[in-house]
């Protein structure tokens, strides 16, 4: 694995507060090959929410919220199980807003 990536997910900028573990759920899903924690932007969003929102050419798109700001996350996933991967997050996803 290159240098920044560590439990299959890149480390060379910064995380939303709480979201380095769910992250490295993601990245343990079978066909994820890549987590790609992307740009910070502020909002007025409240508590903790991790969303997938489109496909892209090389994987899926998420989006993170948690209190007052929203990070964009990229997967690189094969297109086979992109399917099968969206519905792994949505499962997870209703343990990390409880």
């Amino acid at each position: 694995m290159p240098k920044y990536f560590r439990k299959g997910v890149k480390r060379e900028h910064h995380f939303l507060k709480g979201l380095e573990k769910p992250l490295e759920e993601i990245a343990s899903i079978p066909g994820v090959k890549k987590v790609i924690p992307g740009r910070i932007y502020a909002s007025d969003s409240r508590g903790f929410e991790i969303k997938v929102t489109r496909e892209t050419q090389t994987g899926l798109k998420l989006v993170a919220k948690s209190d007052g700001s929203v990070q964009e996350v990229f997967l690189v996933v094969d297109k086979a199980d992109r399917a099968r991967v969206r519905e792994e997050i949505i499962l997870l996803s209703e343990d990390w807003t409880k």
